[in-house]
């Protein structure tokens, strides 16, 4: 029981203290995607590790939320009654503190989804099918635009300004990456980052995740449309795209933003990706593996002995 206590602080420190400043250095040797997924691990680990310290505290004897199986009645009469008040004063702040953090994030999950929900019907009723791509909706638009929308069907839209300014194998490169982002689920983890940065902006990890995580996520990406169309027709997708705004709750080829378009135009022209060391790309797995399985693991050991009667 102190050993899976001791386990979820030490993995809530690690991870949502100590891991930002490790996870910036080694992405290079070990591929953007692997590092991506060591961030996506970081901040899942960093939340559930942080929820069962909040699960220990309010369960830990003499909380009211001890012997939670017995409810309070079994309990509370073994320990002293000021004890108990005073217990019951700090669970009560500190469910009050989790219920406002939640309060703050979860509305704004909804207001993404629903954004989108709109988005996507609004394309329905402007934009058309793309004759060769079965995922692609064409939207009629002077602008060279195009991103993707999480969607069961027809979720990359391009517009005519786009098929105008680029080249087949420019606009092949837009598609392919797009489709990586699509395949990896890139939507889902910046999903995920905008409501753990909501509940936890104080984690170091987290702020650290939301400035990299979105760029690591173009780089994976990037690599996909460069194995299927090569480096310079995406950099030339890349620099007739960049003057077009970008969609909300959408992944745009040309983002995320001027720095970090330049860095991608950058590692483009320097002939990206080499591939990824083997070493460096294991350890980058086995530490989203442990992120991911630890925290939860020492969370329900910690939390299934306190739920036990007195």
């Amino acid at each position: 029981m102190i050993g899976a206590v001791a386990a979820l602080l030490a993995a809530a420190v690690l991870l949502g203290c100590s891991a930002g400043p490790v996870l910036d250095r080694p992405w290079r040797s070990a591929g953007p995607g692997a590092v991506a997924a060591c961030w996506a691990a970081a901040l899942a680990g960093t939340a559930v590790a942080c929820a069962g310290v909040v699960a220990v505290a309010l369960l830990a004897p003499p909380a009211p939320g001890h012997g939670l199986v017995e409810w309070l009645r079994d309990c509370l009469p073994h320990h002293r009654h000021g004890a108990v008040a005073a217990a019951a004063a700090a669970s009560l702040a500190l469910a009050a503190a989790c219920a406002a953090r939640l309060r703050r994030g979860l509305p704004r999950l909804g207001r993404a989804v629903r954004h989108r929900r709109r988005h996507r019907e609004m394309l329905r009723l402007v934009a058309r099918e793309h004759g060769r791509h079965p995922d692609v909706l064409v939207l009629d638009h002077p602008v060279p635009v195009a991103y993707s929308l999480p969607a069961r069907e027809r979720s990359i839209v391009v517009s005519t300004g786009a098929q105008r300014a680029l080249t087949a194998d420019e606009l092949g490169a837009v598609l392919a990456h797009e489709r990586a982002h699509l395949r990896r689920r890139h939507h889902a983890l910046l999903l995920m980052l905008d409501l753990v940065h909501a509940v936890l902006p104080w984690s170091p990890t987290v702020r650290r995740a939301k400035a990299r995580l979105p760029l690591l996520l173009e780089l994976a990406a990037d690599e996909a449309a460069v194995r299927a169309w090569g480096s310079q027709a995406l950099a030339g997708a890349l620099r007739r795209l960049a003057a077009a705004p970008g969609a909300a709750h959408a992944l745009g080829a040309a983002g995320p933003g001027e720095g970090g378009l330049a860095e991608r135009l950058l590692r483009l022209e320097a002939g990206v990706p080499d591939r990824p060391r083997r070493a460096a790309r294991a350890a980058a797995w086995a530490f989203a593996a442990g992120a991911v399985v630890l925290p939860p693991a020492a969370a329900a050991v910690a939390i299934l002995k306190l739920s036990a009667p007195c």
